[in-house]
């Protein structure tokens, strides 16, 4: 099935029904679905083609999901580049994906103007909401085009996107998916994790241009109404939810974290919600049983990535227990079980199958995985091998099938030999009623080769002194895994979705070093 068929379907199934909402912005169905027919056939018209790619650099407004849709119903590859990048990271990716439109909203148009002399095989440039020097205002573009469906053919074997990833090593990389794989990535979350239907209100947090794109179309599938936040404040979250009687809110851990951590939770009431996700980073185990016993048992976690999209692996509101036997609350620290469609291994460096509690490479080999990376042959051949992904996560299964992501690869710590895994100590610190949030890197060591250093933001009001941190972890793990080092900060650096950039934190240690291991 190609993907605009769906929204044809959501249209002519829940009509005038509310799709979407951001802000004092509403849609219905019928509406995105006129408005993208608009969008598509205008594109046509100005002579771009189908799987030429159409980049767009946008905030979140009801807009962005009807060009989504125009891309789809058109045959033209999306690529979605997330608000929060720098111009340089912006430029290249428009540069990389050979996009020859670009779609952007009035405050990021400034920043795209600057950087058009760097991009002179752009063609057209759109803004949402006003018009800009230089660029067609969208609402007056679409407002003289056929609302009917354009007349191509999409094949479910076309590209439908090129979704960037976070370049957190090296540029970030084009990773192609098609019709098929992204409809495959919808069925796995609808069928077992968010099980949407029509009476469902779904609050989503993030950027359209990341997994809140993948969100908002689940609920076109199913007629379920989906609204963006314009901003991720817990006071207004909790007040979108009571006023709206919101049944799913979806998060990610830093702000499932700062919900648990709000002052006066206890004066909304929440009762409407079924269900609260997470995921896009691991969620520290404390700081979920503390997520717990606030919210009780309605939390649901996702894992997936660039590469193979959201839906490798997840846990279910069923598997969230507190107050259990061990095996059961062991299994809060895991990133749950295989989708039903996906074959999960867990592989040494031998390619051999580890065995239950062995640490190895997680690979995946599902209709999610991408066809491999846009224009990029060396590493599509390491990252895709025989039809498996190998997604750089190392972990271990336990005799259940539920897989433990123990760290990423590239965030392994080899001090005196040992292999020390960030996530293991990162865990530990979580632990401290003082700590916050919490990151550990390893950094040069002229002796060791590499050392373990913590970088921890406190709580407000607390106190605690590097040896207090170093003891801590002194307590409860094997010596050679405690850090060395302690840097206090107010807050850590996040990437553009959210997660905590270790390249930020690393980049002062290893800068003068020929290379990033020692």
């Amino acid at each position: 099935m190609n993907l605009g068929a769906a929204l044809t379907r959501a249209a002519g199934h829940f009509k005038s029904r509310c799709a979407v909402v951001c802000g004092s912005q509403k849609r219905t169905f019928t509406e995105v679905d006129e408005n993208a027919n608009r969008f598509a056939n205008g594109l046509l018209k100005l002579g771009v083609r189908k799987q030429d790619r159409v980049a767009i650099f946008c905030e979140n407004c009801v807009e962005y999901i009807e060009i989504d849709w125009a891309l789809y119903k058109s045959g033209m590859v999306r690529v979605a580049i997330n608000p929060m990048l720098s111009p340089a990271e912006v430029a290249y990716i428009i540069k990389d994906s050979g996009a020859k439109t670009v779609v952007v909203t009035p405050r990021l148009a400034k920043l795209v103007s600057l950087a058009k002399s760097q991009l002179p095989e752009v063609k057209h440039y759109f803004c949402i909401s006003q018009s800009e020097e230089g660029m067609m205002e969208y609402s007056r573009f679409i407002a003289t085009q056929k609302a009917g469906p354009p007349e191509i053919e999409v094949d479910e074997e076309d590209l439908s996107m090129l979704f960037y990833t976070g370049g957190t090593t090296g540029v970030p990389k084009g990773a192609m998916h098609t019709h098929e794989s992204i409809f495959q990535v919808l069925m796995n979350l609808q069928a077992e994790f968010w099980q949407l239907n029509q009476s469902d209100i779904f609050l989503s947090g993030g950027s359209l241009a990341h997994a809140n794109g993948f969100r908002s179309m689940t609920s076109f599938l199913e007629g379920a109404k989906f609204i963006i936040p314009e901003q991720f404040v817990p006071a207004e979250i909790f007040q979108t939810i009571e006023r709206e009687k919101v049944t799913i809110l979806s998060s990610v851990p830093t702000t499932l974290i700062r919900l648990c951590n709000y002052p006066d939770i206890n004066r909304f009431n929440l009762s409407s919600l079924r269900l609260i996700t997470y995921g896009a980073a691991p969620m520290p185990t404390e700081k979920l049983k503390e997520a717990l016993s606030i919210f009780g048992r309605r939390l649901g976690q996702s894992f997936g990535q660039a590469e193979s999209l959201m839906a490798i692996s997840h846990l279910s509101i069923e598997d969230h227990v507190l107050d259990g036997s061990e095996s059961e609350v062991r299994k809060l620290a895991s990133a749950g079980r295989p989708y039903i469609t996906n074959a999960v291994r867990i592989i040494d460096k031998e390619g051999r199958d580890v065995k239950i509690g062995e640490v190895g490479e997680v690979i995946v080999k599902s209709k999610i995985n991408m066809k491999g990376y846009w224009r990029n042959q060396e590493a599509t051949s390491e990252a895709l091998r025989d039809g498996w992904v190998y997604t750089g996560d190392l972990g271990t299964f336990d005799e259940d099938g539920y897989i433990y992501l123990i760290d990423r690869k590239k965030d392994m710590i080899i001090s005196g030999g040992y292999n020390i895994y960030a996530r293991e100590v990162e865990d530990i610190l979580h632990t401290h009623p003082a700590i916050a949030e919490a990151a550990v890197i390893g950094v040069p060591d002229d002796e060791w080769g590499e050392s373990v250093k913590a970088v921890v933001a406190l709580k407000t009001g607390m106190a605690l002194s590097e040896e207090g941190v170093i003891q801590y972890c002194k307590e409860r793990l094997a010596s050679y895994k405690k850090p060395k080092s302690v840097d206090f900060v107010p807050e850590l650096p996040k990437t553009s979705v959210g997660k905590i950039s270790k390249k930020d934190l690393k980049a002062p240690y290893w800068a003068n070093q020929k290379r990033a291991i020692h």
